[in-house]
Parts: structure tokens; C-alpha cells; sequence
């Protein structure tokens, strides 16, 4: 029992040496910072901290890294250090390009097409620093490479279902006709620490059980076995400006689970009939940017959840510890009254509460489109919103899928200028970017024709009349 104590600490006294390690910290860092430089430009407040979404992350990564690797230390999956270092290195090469193809499935699929194409290749060196890269890819199992990465996409499902809502980040994004409206993008990512088995004659630990990769291969085992620390990095962005945060990371991780099932049963088959690997590493590429575009496809020609209706201001996102925190209120619902007037405006929303400077009464209706009355004093350093974090307006500043994130873009936010049509906002306003694609912008519907049942005219009288009534008052 001791052996197998000692080779697990030392499996994991590798990881924390390994240099891989170490840069999928690096970008989970950063790409956690970023979003807080994001909440700056878009709302001139920071409503999350990076330290604790990174922190999350790494725990939801630990779980899903001690769940994988007990799964694939007992099928009998196996790697070499120097194809641990093929796939990092095929990694980091995509990962300059978009930061989404950080996902596992990504590197195996590349690697698959480039053993099939080497062996190809007639004449390759054998020796120097090409001989050892050529070799490597040659000897990387890719069958039980897809196994891995069906694994970690079922795992993947699981960490969405579980931490997905938490990495919700409120945003603004052009709408129809380029008017912004407000969404939710969940940036998810993920650094999952695994322990593989690496077999070796001089291994301190062997397997009590007869892994069954191994044996439905016909390969003999091992007279003995190592731990190599591999760590991968899972997740993929996703945005909604249809529904609550909670109900799109539901959805994206059932999606998850069907792929994930797929491509398991597709690995399995490559591992017992080895001329499907190719297409199974090109299937999982084509099923991985399906998901992404069906998730897209759903949200396109709905009606735009956050943004203003003509009643009121809709509510995108309500800041940690504020006052609209204290009081209940959630985002998706709609501030109709401040201090008894109706407002429409973030100015009359102002206007009204300055009516008494020591307390605040609110009329607000809820998802349900039912009102809810509230109250609370207001104390000195409380937000000057309360906390509210409205929908846009035609001037506010929006966040523009323009090309996707990458990791050398992960280094700082450029935001690029843009003036957004129709709107009255100044040439220098800043249009920020994506780090996922977001389809057609003018396919964004407009708000839910249910959220209110008033003309605008009519509620302009209404505005006008309780304005004058609070002043009687």
C-alpha cells in the first residue's frame, strides 16, 4: 500500500515541477483577469474579482482530474512522456490562434491527421531534433487518445452543470439593428491535472488487475508502471441574451453529455478497429464546432431577454453586497418605481431617489411580470445605483464579436473603436471583443412583447403624471 502512496505523491510532486503545468495556470489566470477588465470598460465598476472564478476553476479541475485519471489508470491507458509533450506543444500552437482550442479534442484530432500524413511521407529522418518530433507522433496511441478526450468532455458536461452559472459574466452586445442589448457569457475554462499510467520495466508499481484496453488489444501488460502528470485544459464560452445564466449552463451541459457519449462510443470503436481513428480525431473536431453553433442557433431570432421594453428599467446583473443585492432583487427583473415615480430613465432613476436621500422605496416586477414592493435605507457608501446594473441604452458602450479571443490576446484588452449605429454615442466609445463567436448580430429579436402591456405612449403619460404627483407630494 505504501508503493502506491509514494507514486501517486510523486506523480504529483511532477505536476507541480512541470513547466506545462505552470502555463495552463498562467492562461487560467489571465483569462479570469480579463473579464474584470471587461466589467471596467462595460460598467465603469468591477463586479467579480479574478481570484476566486480562477480558484473555482482550479478546484473543479482537481475533481475532474482525480475522476479521469482513476477511469483511465483502470482501463490500462498508457502514455509516453515525449507524447505528453506532443500534445502540449500542439496545444499551445492552436491555443495562439483561439483560445477555445485549448479543448483536448482539439490537439488529438491535429495529431491524428498528422500521423496519418507522416506515415505517408517516405524518407523522414530518423535522428536529430525532427527524428525524435517525427517519432513521437508515430508512437502516440490516438484510439485511446480519443478515449481520454471523450472522457474529459463527459467530465467537462459535468463541471458546467455544476460551476457553469458561476462564471457568468453580464455584457453588451449589438442587437437588432445594431441597438445594443444585454447577455450573459459564461467563459468557461478549466485546468484538469491528470496521472497517467507509463509503463516501464523498472516501474516501482504494478497493477493488480488486467486493464482491459490492454488485453481487448491483445498487448501484453507491463512488467511494471510510473505516473506521468498530464495536465489538459477543458471548457468552451458560451452566450445567451434569451435566458437566465442558470438554464443556458444546463442546457450546454446536456448538450455536453450526448457528445461526450458519442464520441466515447466513436473512441471505442477506433481502439478495436484502428482504420476509424483518423475519421473518429476529424469527427470530434466537426461534433465539438457543431455543439458550439447549435448553442448559437438557439439563441438567434428570439427576443432579446435583457433589454428595455418601454416600461421601466430591465435589470442585467446586480452588484455583490449592494443595496439590489440586500433587497432581494435578481437579474432579469424590471425596476418600474423609485420613491413612488415611474422611471425610465437612469436619470430619472437618479432624480427620484435624491426626492430622500435616507430611504429608498421601489416598485419592481419580477420575472413572473408580477410587482413586488420594496424598501431600505440608503447609507453612506452605498452605490449611487444601488447596485443596479440596467440593460443598455442606444449610447452605451458594447462588447462586438470581432475576431476570436487568442492566447497572445489573453495579454491585454484593446478594445477597438467603433461608433454603433444609431446610436449617439462618440466615435471613440470602444467596442469590445468576444472571445467566442456570436453569429448574427441582427438576429437578436426584440424584447418579449408580454413584459408589458402598455403602449409607449400610454406609459409616457403615465411617467408624466406620477412625476408630477411625487412633486405634489
Amino acid at each position: 500500500m505504501n508503493e502506491y502512496v509514494e507514486i501517486i505523491l510523486s506523480g504529483l510532486l511532477e505536476l507541480v515541477i512541470q513547466p506545462f503545468y505552470w502555463a495552463g495556470l498562467l492562461i487560467l489566470l489571465l483569462y479570469y483577469r480579463r473579464q474584470g477588465i471587461l466589467e471596467r470598460k462595460l460598467f465603469h465598476i468591477r463586479l467579480h474579482g479574478y481570484g476566486m472564478p480562477a480558484m473555482w476553476a482550479l478546484l473543479g479541475g482537481l475533481c475532474a482530474g482525480v475522476a479521469v485519471s482513476l477511469v483511465m489508470a483502470g482501463i490500462g491507458f498508457t502514455m509516453t512522456p515525449v507524447g505528453a509533450a506532443a500534445v502540449w506543444v500542439t496545444a499551445l500552437v492552436l491555443l495562439v490562434f483561439r483560445i477555445r482550442f485549448a479543448n483536448f479534442i482539439y490537439a488529438v484530432g491535429v495529431l491524428g491527421l498528422l500521423q496519418l500524413v507522416l506515415s505517408y511521407i517516405p524518407g523522414l529522418p530518423d535522428a536529430g531534433i525532427f527524428g525524435t518530433i517525427f517519432g513521437a507522433i508515430d508512437e502516440l496511441n490516438i484510439a485511446a487518445l480519443l478515449v481520454l478526450a471523450a472522457l474529459l468532455h463527459l467530465a467537462e458536461s459535468g463541471l458546467i452543470a455544476w460551476q457553469g452559472k458561476d462564471f457568468a459574466l453580464p455584457t453588451y452586445i449589438p442587437g437588432k439593428r445594431g441597438r445594443p442589448v444585454g447577455a450573459y457569457v459564461l467563459r468557461m475554462l478549466w485546468l484538469v491535472p491528470t496521472l497517467l499510467l507509463v509503463p516501464s520495466e523498472n516501474g516501482p508499481i504494478s497493477l493488480p488487475w488486467t486493464p482491459p484496453l490492454l488485453a481487448g488489444l491483445g498487448l501484453p501488460e507491463a512488467t511494471g508502471y510510473m505516473l506521468l502528470a498530464l495536465p489538459v485544459m477543458i471548457g468552451m464560452p458560451e452566450v445567451t441574451w434569451t435566458l437566465l445564466p442558470e438554464r443556458k449552463a444546463a442546457r450546454a451541459a446536456r448538450r455536453g453529455l450526448m457528445f461526450g457519449a458519442a464520441l466515447l462510443v466513436l473512441a471505442l470503436g477506433a481502439v478495436f478497429w484502428s482504420p476509424m481513428t483518423v475519421v473518429v480525431g476529424v469527427a470530434g473536431i466537426a461534433l465539438r464546432e457543431a455543439l458550439i453553433r447549435d448553442s448559437l442557433r438557439e439563441e438567434e431570432g428570439q427576443s432579446a431577454m435583457y433589454a428595455h421594453s418601454g416600461r421601466g428599467l430591465r435589470i442585467l446583473a446586480v452588484q455583490p453586497g449592494s443595496p439590489a443585492e440586500d433587497m432581494g432583487i435578481l437579474p432579469g427583473e424590471t425596476l418600474l418605481k423609485v420613491n413612488g415615480s415611474l422611471v425610465a430613465t437612469t436619470q430619472q432613476m437618479h432624480e427620484s431617489l435624491r426626492v430622500n436621500s435616507a430611504f429608498c422605496k421601489l416598485e419592481v416586477q419580477n420575472r413572473s411580470g408580477e410587482s413586488k414592493f420594496l424598501q431600505r435605507p440608503i447609507y453612506d457608501g452605498d452605490h449611487h445605483q444601488l447596485g443596479f446594473i440596467f440593460a443598455p441604452d442606444d449610447a452605451s458602450v458594447s462588447e462586438k464579436h470581432a475576431h476570436p479571443l487568442s492566447l497572445p490576446g489573453l495579454w491585454s484588452v484593446h478594445p477597438e473603436q467603433r461608433r454603433i449605429s444609431g446610436s449617439s454615442a462618440p466615435e471613440s466609445q470602444p467596442v469590445l471583443l468576444l472571445d467566442g463567436p456570436l453569429g448574427k448580430s441582427e438576429s437578436i429579436g426584440e424584447p418579449d412583447a408580454d413584459i408589458t402591456s402598455r403602449k409607449d405612449e400610454d406609459y409616457t403619460d403615465l411617467q408624466r403624471s406620477g412625476t408630477e404627483t411625487a412633486k405634489s407630494e
